[in-house]
């Protein structure tokens, strides 16, 4: 078994986050071994493992996908880009089959067949896309890509864009030229495979999850190290190579060289001491670093002694027991003296500290030892006790995805303990920060600037073993009265009582520890557990696929409208600096149809840098609703999104530079940017992909390669993927025709709610025979109903023809004139001259229906529409009421169709 790696470090000017901290680390982790049509890949899972625990050692947020098959690599993918919306460096290490096409390296999922010419672009993902997204993000990126395993293709040649490219005698990942600021890095020369290893990891991999958590290496001198180290271990077979123009420095793990020891200290006693306790402070030093104290000068006037023993000059004292050496005087008549001692530690830093013994006769004399107890004949004394210090407790509460929550006032104001602290052990997935800048594990804080501590929960949610950790009551948030108790005798944690008709809701908790940087017998330490929680704004509204959301998102007409609009409200107020909440807000406006406001929480949204309220404004820019139609300004809003990896911006951007709307057309780029959106799980981009072929008006017509991408949608559920692959199979484009079969896709998607899919099925019925009146009747109206035209159209046309079937007089009047209010095409303009043939009374009598079903008072229902009647209709409708009576009950059934909330987001694409 063969394997090949890379990694790229892309190195830009260092920027803070939204929240002000600098340093986050994000990381994406994939293994893939269990492959179903490829050769199985034994060691690649059990890589990621072993990286995840480094990466997650050296303080990054790790998004781990494992075995992914092309959805599962899609979402995962997209839980990684939501963790950089702050993150300082972004590094993908990916383990598992990879393939060079023309240039450029793909992943391949465990369900990638690679059978036909066809199948690359809807079965693996473009790694240069993920960098370019991750490039947009973040200030620092880097790739490793363990990768370049057996030979997987099954073809001789692959379509990428509008080539197709041969692939034959193509062996490992394609070479990466580096550019300024960026340092590449294989695990073997590139276009050459590398040895797979028989120890459970890749050479390359193994070495490097070995080096990476060595403290304070430069990356350059890292990778020398790994180098020498794989040659060592393949016997010269395997040799790792770069290329380098990085311009800064980067550490996979810096540790704080913190040295911390009094330098100078005075000890002041009577004349005629009989022995001095020189009290030496503790040294401090940050991860917990080994320490060697010795002495360099010993007193002139007297002696060293650490128990029974003296000390001398060859003598090493741990670093816990340093207090307790006493200075005994040679004789009674000394003057003074000094001391000197160093301080080394196991890195060889060290630092050098002075006592002086000053004779003072104004000194009180140091009080003698007494013991604690009654000491019974033949018991060694011991010293007081003293008081020690209580453990302190906080609990706090944080929702995902709102940055570094501080910690409660009221634990900084009357708790905070003295001296210096160590970041003894953090979460996985939690981040802490102090004073803006990220803090690792075994680095010290100084206590007063506990007030600056910051920690973030991962944008991952609960884990299986998340939901057995209980939430504990330990100190109070909002103390009802008094002060907060901060401490505890003991380190017992109560629950929090629920009512008896309640089960307990047990958010994820995580836990970070601070200790005291001074050892001592009985230390206290400061447990910090973070209850974490998903914001019910997230939960009521955010959008499928956003790459700012941290919830999987619900479509417009699922939204619960009244629950979101309170709970997207609060959020907006208590995290105004939220991007996204503003933009769930404007959904939630928008799904209630108060347009006026939705229009301005989605400008701030997309001025806050939220690319989903972006694009939506582009769209609006598209079509003039809400705002001046414009179609040049929905440009620059969908390229921001399309930077990011928003699939929502490329399709839309794609679609624009295909058609020449509002932008130049540009067919290569613009079916380039649909793929794009296609290859990150975007159903409608595929279906654009698959017209375009079947269709051939702007690229070659292939309706192979259409079939291709309408049947990945269709597959995926995607409404208006199965009814273009109902088409196909109705019509034999591409497929054996067979037109049970696109009855039963146009059945499902009817199901499902798609806006025509019924009137397709009652055409396939009429022209085959296959039911009666009364069924089509229904499909028809069904699509009416769902705002289609057509089906409006037809089902009046139907009606004429079986009179019978008619609901009451007016019905086919009511179906012409809905046809023709929603204003499509050829199907409204032949509704329109069908209802000009129908008869006006009965026309005019519709219209006082709707507007006694409005509320409005029109007198006895008589068909003759006169001043009071459109008086009435003007009020509903909110503007002067046409004239044409024909029009004017299309507008009131319009209004009346939109108030019944339809799924408009199943209209269009």
């Amino acid at each position: 078994m063969l394997a090949c790696g890379l990694i790229m470090l892309l190195a830009v000017g260092s920027v803070l986050a939204a929240d002000g901290v600098s340093g986050r680390r994000a990381a994406l982790v994939i293994g893939n071994s269990a492959y179903e049509h490829l050769a199985r890949l034994p060691n690649a899972t059990n890589d990621a493992d072993r990286i995840r625990d480094v990466l997650e050692r050296a303080n990054f947020e790790v998004t781990l996908g494992k075995d992914l098959d092309k959805k599962g690599l899609e979402e995962t993918i997209l839980g990684f880009l939501r963790t950089l919306n702050d993150g300082d460096v972004a590094l993908f290490y990916y383990s598992g089959h990879a393939v060079q096409v023309g240039g450029h390296n793909f992943m391949l999922p465990v369900d990638a067949t690679l059978a036909t010419s066809y199948d690359l672009e809807v079965q693996a993902y473009n790694m240069s896309s993920l960098l370019e997204y991750m490039r947009e993000t973040s200030s620092l990126q880097i790739a490793i890509l363990d990768a370049c395993r057996d030979n997987p293709f099954a073809n001789n040649s692959y379509y990428v864009g509008q080539a197709k490219v041969a692939v034959e005698g193509k062996k490992g990942l394609a070479s990466v030229a580096p550019q300024d600021g960026t340092l590449i890095v294989y695990s073997t020369a590139p276009d050459r495979v590398a040895l797979d290893g028989t120890q459970g990891l890749s050479p390359f991999t193994g070495t490097f999850a070995e080096y990476a958590l060595k403290p304070n290496v430069e990356v350059r001198k890292l990778l020398s190290d790994i180098r020498a180290e794989v040659i060592k271990r393949t016997d010269g077979r395997q040799t790792p190579w770069d290329a380098s123009s990085l311009t800064s420095s980067f550490f996979f793990v810096t540790r704080q060289n913190l040295l911390i020891i009094e330098d100078m200290r005075e000890v002041r006693v009577p004349p005629s001491p009989k022995e001095v306790a020189l009290r030496i402070s503790p040294p401090i030093t940050s991860g917990n670093a080994e320490l060697t104290i010795s002495f360099t000068k010993l007193p002139d006037q007297g002696t060293l002694w650490l128990g029974d023993q003296q000390l001398s000059l060859d003598s090493k004292v741990s670093a816990d027991r340093i207090e307790e050496v006493m200075f005994k005087p040679a004789s009674a008549d000394m003057t003074g003296d000094e001391v000197r001692y160093s301080v080394t530690t196991d890195s060889g830093r060290s630092a050098s500290g002075i006592v002086r013994v000053v004779v003072d006769a104004q000194a009180v004399a140091q009080a003698p030892v007494k013991p604690a107890l009654t000491i019974q004949q033949g018991d060694e004394p011991k010293p007081a006790a003293p008081e020690q210090a209580k453990p302190i407790l906080v609990a706090m509460a944080s929702d995902i995805g709102t940055g570094f929550a501080a910690m409660p006032e009221e634990i900084v104001r009357s708790s905070a303990p003295t001296g210096w602290l160590r970041l003894e052990k953090r979460d996985p997935e939690t981040q802490v920060a102090v004073d803006g800048q990220i803090v690792s594990e075994g680095d010290l804080i100084k206590a007063e600037d506990i007030a600056k501590l910051r920690i973030r929960p991962s944008l991952k949610l609960v884990s299986a073993s998340d939901t057995d950790v209980p939430v504990a009551e330990t100190v109070a948030m909002a103390p009802q009265s008094g002060k907060a108790d901060t401490s505890t005798d003991s380190m017992e944690v109560k629950p929090i009582p629920l009512p008896a008709d309640k089960t307990a809701a047990q958010p994820p908790v995580r836990t970070v520890v601070l200790m005291p940087a001074v050892k001592t017998v009985a230390p206290a330490p400061i447990t910090i557990n973070v209850a974490v929680s998903v914001n019910e704004c997230d939960t009521l509204a955010a959008e499928p696929l956003d790459v700012q959301a941290v919830a999987d998102g619900k479509l417009p007409n699922d939204i619960d409208v009244p629950k979101a609009l309170v709970a997207c409200k609060a959020a907006v107020d208590q995290h105004p600096e939220v991007a996204r909440f503003k933009y769930q807000y404007a959904r939630a406006l928008y799904a209630e149809g108060n347009f006026k406001e939705a229009l301005t929480e989605l400008n701030a949204a997309s001025d806050a840098g939220h690319v989903r309220a972006s694009y939506l404004l582009g769209r609006l820019y598209q079509f003039g609703a809400a705002v001046e139609r414009d179609p040049k300004r929905a440009i620059p809003l969908f390229e921001a999104g399309a930077k990011r990896g928003d699939p929502y911006s490329q399709y839309a951007l794609g679609r624009a530079l295909v058609t020449g709307l509002g932008i130049k057309s540009d067919i290569d780029s613009g079916m380039a940017m649909v793929a794009s959106a296609a290859e990150s799980g975007h159903t409608y981009a595929m279906n654009m992909l698959g017209t375009e072929y079947l269709s051939g008006e702007h690229v070659a017509k292939d309706e192979a390669r259409a079939l291709k991408f309408i049947t990945e949608s269709s597959d995926r559920n995607d409404v208006y993927g199965m009814v273009l692959l109902g088409i196909l199979y109705r019509d034999g484009s591409g497929v054996q025709k067979d037109t049970k079969h696109a009855a039963e896709l146009f059945e499902k998607a009817r199901a499902m709610g798609h806006p025509y899919a019924g009137r397709l099925l009652a055409r396939l019925a009429q022209r085959d025979n296959t039911s009666d009146a009364a069924t089509i009747s229904n499909w028809y109206r069904e699509s009416a109903e769902r705002g289609d035209a057509w089906g409006a159209f037809y089902a009046a046309e139907l009606l004429k023809d079986n009179p019978t079937l008619q609901k009451d007089s007016g019905e086919i009047a009511r179906l012409y004139a809905l046809s023709v209010s929603f204003n499509f095409k050829d199907a409204s303009d032949q509704a329109k001259k069908a209802l000009g043939g129908v008869e006006a009374l009965t026309v005019g009598k519709e219209v006082q229906l709707a507007l006694k079903r409005a509320g409005q008072d029109v007198g006895e229902i008589d068909g003759r529409l006169g001043p009071r009647t459109r008086e009435a209709a003007s009020t509903v409708l909110g503007t002067a009421a046409p004239r044409n009576s024909g029009e004017l009950l299309g507008d009131l059934l319009h209004k009346e169709w939109i108030e019944t909330r339809p799924r408009l987001d199943m209209l269009g694409s």
